[in-house]
């Protein structure tokens, strides 16, 4: 098969990671023609991962995210008519973890399947809130393949061209991953994603790529995990960490990769500067050089810092924050909530713990402005110095 492969990526660090050079290696196995786009003007460190592995690299301003730099590539860096000298096209981006099985296996079995593109997850239909966006059922866009017929297809070509350049990361999303499926679909093509042969039945608006993950690894053999399923956010991150046991156990993919990224999630820019002890710590653990911090467990740093230790929350993150301390063997004392009613499942309020100055308080919510509240709540009992909130971690952020 004559495969044309483009791969984003972006980090702030310029950097090519390790798991990316995995990727790429896997990509190139199944590709005539691997080109890289970089969402930054130069790559500064990891350029070993990739060698002799990429034929073209291709730098641009980190604007539109996946979408805009696929569109450059097609419409600009390559163009039309070199893209049509290809069979299929594979569009990826740097959002996954994999691959856990051989690639070509994957191709092999969608190879008999009747359709025009194809991706490795997708999901039924639903509706984003905040605003109100209803969508149909798609394929995810993180990793798409398209087939000859819908590659050379005036609206495949057309939809690249008339792209605009999102704003933000809903925008890209029904702009691009909603926005292709919707077109190639109006216009006669079929769709499907490696997950229809799994048999599952995902419920509406659920996401079977976070939320059925470790039946799509073992079961399904499916060779990736979202780098965001690693998130304390995500509402199934134990079915994540179950996963990675797996992965380990099987000896199937180096999960210190996913760890390193599970840990460096709570890093927070700038916070050790405030102390010495706590600078001397991060460069301690190999994480930061002279006054260049790079990402490293902000967290653990607080943790190390006080004798006791409480999480004030007992809704997702605090949930799973208390399942990320049990793994990672660090002791605590309790989950705190602030009214009595919610002081279920052996949570306590804030009256009933035992806070001195050797306390850290982890308030656990992503929302700032609860942040501030539980902030102001704990006020009475110690100082602001020793609360970590989650909300101040970037990686954590829920995109807009």
């Amino acid at each position: 098969m004559n495969r044309l492969c483009i791969y984003m990526t972006y980090n702030r660090e310029n950097k090519i990671h390790n798991y990316i050079g995995q990727v790429i290696r896997s990509l190139k196995q199944c590709s005539s023609t691997l080109c890289l786009v970089c969402n930054y003007e130069k790559i500064k460190e990891g350029k070993e991962h990739i060698a002799g592995l990429v034929d073209e690299i291709y730098y641009r301003e980190n604007k539109g995210y996946d979408s805009g730099a696929f569109r450059d590539a097609l419409c600009d860096f390559l163009g039309w008519e070199r893209v049509y000298e290809y069979d299929e096209l594979i569009l990826a981006n740097d959002s996954f973890f994999g691959f856990f099985y051989p690639l070509q296996e994957s191709f092999l079995r969608m190879e008999g399947q009747e359709c025009d593109f194809w991706g490795m997850t997708g999901q039924t239909a639903g509706e984003f809130t905040d605003p109100y966006y209803a969508f149909d059922a798609h394929v995810h866009s993180y990793f798409m393949v398209f087939r000859e017929k819908a590659l050379k297809s005036e609206c495949f070509q057309r939809f690249w061209q008339e792209l605009a350049c999102p704003g933000s990361f809903r925008q890209a999303v029904t702009g691009y991953e909603i926005g292709i499926n919707a077109c190639l679909k109006q216009h006669g093509f079929h769709g499907m994603s490696f997950t229809d042969l799994c048999r599952i039945r995902p419920q509406r608006n659920e996401n079977p790529s976070y939320a059925k993950l470790y039946k799509l690894v073992r079961d399904c053999r499916v060779p990736v995990m979202k780098k965001k399923s690693v998130l304390i956010r995500n509402p199934f991150f134990a079915d994540t960490m179950k996963t990675i046991d797996y992965l380990k156990q099987e000896g199937r993919y180096p999960v210190q990769w996913m760890l390193s990224f599970l840990d460096n999630q709570f890093y927070i820019p700038g916070m050790h500067q405030a102390s010495e002890i706590q600078a001397d710590q991060c460069q301690a653990m190999g994480q930061e050089s002279g006054t260049r911090q790079t990402p490293c467990n902000s967290l653990e740093i607080f943790c190390k810092s006080y004798s006791r230790i409480y999480i004030y929350g007992a809704g997702v993150c605090g949930k799973n924050l208390a399942l990320y301390f049990s793994r990672k063997g660090w002791e605590y004392e309790g989950l705190i909530v602030t009214s009595a009613s919610d002081a279920t499942g052996g949570a306590i309020t804030l009256a009933q713990a035992k806070i001195g100055a050797d306390t850290g308080i982890v308030i656990s919510v992503l929302n700032k402005e609860t942040a501030q509240a539980i902030a102001e709540h704990t006020d009475k009992v110690c100082g602001r110095e020793q609360l970590f909130f989650i909300s101040d971690c970037s990686a954590i952020k829920i995109p807009v």
